[in-house]
């Protein structure tokens, strides 16, 4: 029986092998897919369920980076992906109103995973936004600048884990900004440097030792350190 540390690499190889390749958003697609996230959940849960996978394959702590817009300063911190993950779903009873435009009212429900996906070629983020929001609106009429911002605001409020961002100062030059996470490229990087370390391993150990795969993922990661270590791999 293999262990839980065990068990969470093949599960990042599994992935990987699902995802590895692709165009990122079908590489979107299968990280989703992996966290149990279906289409036609919100954003905000799908982010959730995306924090929770990361959690369990790599623990709480997450280690993230970004830069300053001002001085490009490659600033680093740390999450707690675990907690986020807990922050991230929309509650039940988030359902948008219904906001009077002109004589009409408009009729909101939350952007969708499937949603997301259908705007994810269009290159320009501004074109994008106003895509999804024409999806949230069904065939509703256009509406007045002021109206768009309630209904902004609305959909913020009502599913506040859409965009993860982090407060953050720059220790160069002072700047404070909202620095926006993607979650899931942000994930697909801890996945394919993960996979990549235990094949890189795999092949060191096979090459000296004639071990199969499943017999180096199946060692005790202290016990393949060391003979990595003696075959000098390490």
């Amino acid at each position: 029986m293999l262990s839980a540390t065990a068990q969470r690499e093949q599960d990042i190889l599994a992935l990987w092998d699902r995802a590895a390749g692709r165009a990122q958003r079908q590489r979107d697609d299968a990280l989703f897919a992996a966290a149990g996230a279906a289409p036609t959940d919100s954003i905000g849960t799908g982010n959730a369920a995306l924090l929770a996978l990361r959690t369990r394959l790599f623990g709480a702590p997450w280690r993230l980076r970004a830069a300053c817009p001002t001085c490009h300063t490659d600033c680093e911190f740390t999450a707690d992906s675990a907690v986020l993950a807990d922050g991230l779903a929309p509650p039940a009873d988030a359902v948008p109103p219904r906001i009077t435009n002109g004589g009409s009212e408009l009729a909101l429900r939350l952007p969708t995973l499937s949603d997301l996906a259908s705007v994810a070629a269009t290159c320009d983020s501004a074109a994008a936004a106003n895509l999804l929001l024409a999806r949230c609106l069904g065939d509703a009429p256009p509406a007045a600048q002021d109206i768009l911002h309630r209904i902004e605001a609305e959909l913020e409020r009502c599913d506040p884990g859409a965009v993860l961002s982090f407060a953050l100062d720059c220790p160069d030059c002072g700047h404070a900004w909202q620095a926006v996470i993607d979650i899931a490229p942000a994930l697909w990087t801890e996945v394919q440097a993960a996979a990549e370390r235990s094949l890189l391993e795999v092949d060191a150990l096979a090459r000296e030792y004639g071990w199969s795969e499943a017999e180096v993922l199946a060692l005790p990661r202290t016990r393949r350190a060391a003979y990595l270590q003696l075959a000098g791999a390490s």
